[in-house]
């Protein structure tokens, strides 16, 4: 398995995100708390379930993530003029700047975990994660991959 990629990947990824929450726990935040408020802030309002899939979280979970702002007063849900059995979900002024205190963990995040990497190959890597991704996702949207 060490020599499987897609595992290598995974391992990868799990760390990135332990270390993530780790690190956003001094804001009170988690990873998918933070994508829900740069979703929001940074694009229009979003319905539950467009976050959901956009952010690959179950409708259930972001129901419960999406409180849990709500409670922290740092987002807030209202009815979708164009649909009144969805909600939209925007942030409050005080999630724009936990969003924002956010970015900037994130940031020391990515440098902490990036660190055994060379600058050329960290370009490198993303963008050849961001093939992976791309391709991945156009295989989803024909329906080839579920």
């Amino acid at each position: 398995m060490r020599e499987r990629v897609p595992f290598l990947l995974y391992r990868a990824a799990e760390a990135s995100h332990g270390l993530a929450n780790s690190m956003l726990g001094e804001l009170g935040l988690t990873a998918r708390q933070v994508g829900i408020l740069t979703l929001v802030t940074e694009r229009a309002a979003m319905t539950q379930k467009e976050l959901g899939v956009e952010l690959q979280i179950d409708r259930t979970v972001m129901v419960d993530l999406i409180d849990q702002l709500e409670a922290k007063g740092l987002a807030q849900r209202f009815r979708n003029p164009r649909d009144r059995r969805a909600f939209l979900i925007q942030p409050t002024p005080a999630g724009r700047k936990a969003k924002e205190a956010a970015i900037a963990v994130l940031d020391r995040q990515q440098k902490i975990f990036l660190e055994p990497l060379a600058a050329e190959e960290r370009r490198l890597l993303a963008g050849m994660l961001n093939r992976l991704f791309a391709s991945a996702r156009a295989r989803r949207d024909e329906g080839i991959l579920l």
